[in-house]
């Protein structure tokens, strides 16, 4: 009878032992449950937090800030139309201003050209080289010719485009960002 006693007891024991085993094991289960949704409930409310940052002009690169800096001097903000895009385009040393025509006349400096799709505005490009004084050098097109490959001087085959050298103002606008973002 003492070993059916004792029996019972230590069957009691193992039996509360192996309840306390399964309480604890779902309490540690359920906090790592936890965390791990605590963790991607924190990833998901910074990525919400990182889409609801406005943009500001350092998230773009100096060269898109600059030729929006050049758009806007040059065209002002009566031309911004948010349904253009405008494009870059960087024009080689030494390369034609009319590539079809070997008498054409050719670019001394290296330039970059500006250009949106937009049909309506006539001079729908801006060419222009940047100087080590910040300053810029703008190759002026005639009024009234869209040109795809760069300014026209008065004879189109020989001369080379009105050039002006010119001082960009470095004042950080709300206008100045859309046109950077307007930018492909």
């Amino acid at each position: 009878m003492k070993k059916l006693i004792w029996a019972l007891r230590v069957g009691i024991v193992l039996f509360g032992a192996c309840l306390v085993w399964e309480q604890v094991q779902l309490e540690r289960h359920t906090s790592q449950r936890r965390t791990y949704h605590q963790r991607r409930l924190q990833r998901s409310t910074a990525a919400t937090f990182k889409a609801i940052r406005q943009p500001q002009l350092s998230d773009f690169p100096a060269a898109k800030v600059e030729a929006a800096q050049v758009w806007l001097h040059l065209k002002g903000t009566r031309v911004i139309n948010e349904a253009t895009p405008l494009h870059i385009r960087k024009i080689a040393a030494g390369q034609r201003i009319q590539p079809d025509d070997p008498h054409s006349a050719v670019y001394h400096h290296q330039m970059t050209q500006i250009y949106s799709d937009d049909l309506q505005d006539a001079t729908n490009s801006v060419i222009y080289a940047r100087n080590a004084d910040n300053t810029v050098l703008v190759a002026h097109s005639r009024s009234g010719q869209r040109s795809q490959v760069g300014p026209v001087a008065q004879n189109v085959h020989t001369a080379m485009p009105a050039v002006q050298k010119m001082k960009i103002p470095a004042k950080p606008s709300a206008t100045l960002l859309k046109v950077v973002q307007l930018i492909i």
